[in-house]
């Protein structure tokens, strides 16, 4: 489906569904009076859509049955109604005739090369065209167009003026003719007014380039090479992941976005480079805030744990676990180390200021390690596995000891949360049972059982009550004295319930559904008061800050959404009251403010 959207009035202006399965790529003519739209490999189709009517004017097939798959389209800067596709082993400059409402299309002449093109570059008087090839070469092509920008047809046929590679820095690859490409492709190629080049590469290589016109010395050339090595490097840099996109700042900066999340600012007169924007390239499952700290959190992905500044979204810290996932985690009382839960059966312990590893438990767990909780005094953790365990493990400076096995739920264990007084934990599974455990005696106490799939469970802030919510869209209330139920809701209409966080006031509580709706709740009159729509995939996990501000939600996209929670809550004043001496943060968390400036 394509979408034409008003940016002004931030509404709809048209749509169409006229592509099948897929759209690779869409562009605005140069006046913004075309939408150009190409479908993917199902489909084949150009579609040229009139804005100004709200119509679908013309469609062609992109390439010929002879070619492969057309997948970027490229405007040119001054014909409205000319644009050019390309792909694999097919290379098209298009113009568009709105009196016989039709498109017209001519092959650009490349002889017997073939290649793969990610990526299309034009220049500003629409003379040259620069393609980057999935080689890991350039290719540059003359489009032939007439001096009067009043013609839209090419005088002659577009023809390939050039394949070129970069001049190698090895003499004897640079007798031989022979050049260099850029690992992974080409990715993105940004000219210039300059007449230079920027060379994103699928490597994460970024180059300041420049084509040079004459042919280098070569002695001896004994095999005709399809590249030529005419691409001079003048500035490189690296970046983590490959290069999706780059676009110019100014005059005197590029933004570099890649495959990894991450946009990166390069200076153009010397690349020194900033990273600006980075966030999780997988499903986040969980969030964790330092006890009564506000000012930073935690979230748990695949390969990694990172540590975020609440105020600024800033990466503070980046803690690397290749190929593993972290399920969940939660700081020490003190703020001095994170405890995380990864699918290896391993329970990791982190210092949160460097990411040093502290200390690990092995075979934690025989399957994935799911869920972990800390008491206050930090003597014990508490986890829990996919095998339906929970095991209480006393922890000492130098050593970490099993002190209890727990086994009741046949099920994954979803969650586990340690109440206030450290002498209880709750703990909810897959198997239809929430179990409040005595920690003292590492025993059951009760049973909460209901038919669904508990996915989280909470105690209050002040330990007589307890939350449920599961696949079965309810959430339910439960005394924590007798495990009796006392109230149920419907909690969403669509999808099952994920998580659930309490306010730190207990006047409200926050719950994320497989609807991608966030959903705040008056604790007293089960009501919803507020609801918040911005996730695009299922919503992983929910958290209330310390100091009942904000709340943050994470979703499987890897997103990370920040609310302002609409009320200020008591605890938050109360707080206040009592911490007037701290200026900087109103916090009185042990990590020292100083410590994450």
């Amino acid at each position: 489906m394509v979408i034409v959207w008003d940016y002004e009035e931030r509404s709809v202006k048209g749509s169409h569904e006229i592509h099948k399965v897929r759209v690779e790529d869409v562009c605005f003519s140069r006046d913004s009076n075309y939408l150009i739209s190409l479908g993917g490999r199902d489909d084949g189709n150009i579609v040229i859509w009139d804005v100004i009517k709200n119509e679908a004017m013309c469609g062609a097939f992109a390439s010929n049955e002879i070619a492969g798959n057309a997948f970027i389209i490229s405007r040119t800067n001054n014909r409205d109604k000319c644009f050019v596709t390309a792909g694999d082993n097919t290379f098209k400059v298009w113009r568009i005739d709105p009196a016989s409402r039709k498109v017209h299309g001519v092959n650009v002449k490349v002889g017997k090369l073939r290649r793969s093109i990610n990526c299309i570059a034009i220049d500003e008087r629409d003379e040259n065209a620069y393609c980057g090839t999935s080689s890991g070469d350039i290719i540059r092509a003359r489009l032939n167009y007439h001096r009067d920008l009043a013609h839209t047809e090419p005088v002659r046929n577009p023809i390939m003026i050039g394949c070129y590679s970069k001049i190698p820095k090895d003499l004897k690859k640079m007798k031989a003719g022979e050049g260099e490409l850029y690992a992974g492709g080409v990715r993105v190629v940004l000219l210039l007014k300059d007449g230079r080049i920027i060379v994103g590469a699928g490597d994460g290589t970024v180059d300041l380039v420049e084509i040079i016109e004459n042919d280098i010395n070569v002695t001896n050339k004994s095999v005709k090479l399809p590249n030529a090595p005419r691409i001079q490097s003048y500035l490189t840099e690296n970046v983590t992941g490959s290069i999706t996109s780059i676009e110019l700042l100014g005059t005197q900066f590029i933004l570099v976005g890649t495959s990894r999340c991450e946009i990166y600012q390069l200076k153009l007169s010397n690349f020194d480079m900033r990273l600006l924007v980075t966030c999780h390239t997988s499903a986040i499952y969980d969030i964790a805030f330092p006890h009564n700290y506000s000012e930073v959190f935690a979230t748990g992905s695949t390969n990694d744990i990172r540590l975020w500044c609440l105020e600024t979204q800033k990466e503070l810290l980046r803690i690397a676990v290749p190929n593993f996932v972290c399920s969940s985690l939660c700081f020490s009382y003190d703020g001095k180390m994170i405890i995380s839960a990864w699918n290896d059966g391993i329970i990791r312990a982190f210092a949160a200021q460097t990411g040093i590893l502290v200390f690990l438990i092995h075979n934690a767990h025989i399957k994935a390690v799911s869920a972990v909780g800390i008491t206050k005094d930090g003597k014990k953790i508490i986890s829990g596995g996919c095998d339906g365990q929970v095991r209480i493990w006393d922890i000492r400076p130098n050593v970490q000891r099993l002190s209890a096995v727990l086994k009741e739920h046949r099920g994954a264990v979803t969650s586990l949360h340690i109440s206030q007084n450290d002498e209880n934990a709750i703990s909810s599974s897959t198997d239809g049972t929430c179990i409040i455990w005595d920690l003292t005696l590492a025993t059951r106490k009760k049973v909460l059982m209901g038919n669904t799939m508990y996915m989280s469970s909470r105690f209050s802030p002040n330990g007589v009550q307890i939350l449920t919510c599961g696949t079965d869209r309810k959430i339910a209330f439960w005394e924590t004295l007798d495990g009796l139920m006392v109230r149920e809701i419907e909690g969403s209409t669509a999808g099952s319930l994920n998580c659930l966080d309490i306010g730190p006031d207990g006047q409200h509580f926050v719950t994320g559904s497989n609807d991608c709706i966030v959903k705040l709740w008056d604790y007293d009159s089960a009501e919803t008061t507020h609801i918040g729509m911005g996730h695009a995939a299922i919503i992983t996990a929910c958290k209330f800050s310390p100091d009942g501000r904000c709340i943050v939600t994470v979703s499987a996209d890897g997103a990370i959404m920040i609310w302002e929670c609409p009320f200020i809550s008591q605890f938050e004043e109360t707080r206040i009251d009592k911490c007037s001496d701290s200026v900087a943060t109103q916090s009185t968390c042990s990590i020292r403010e100083e410590a994450w400036n």
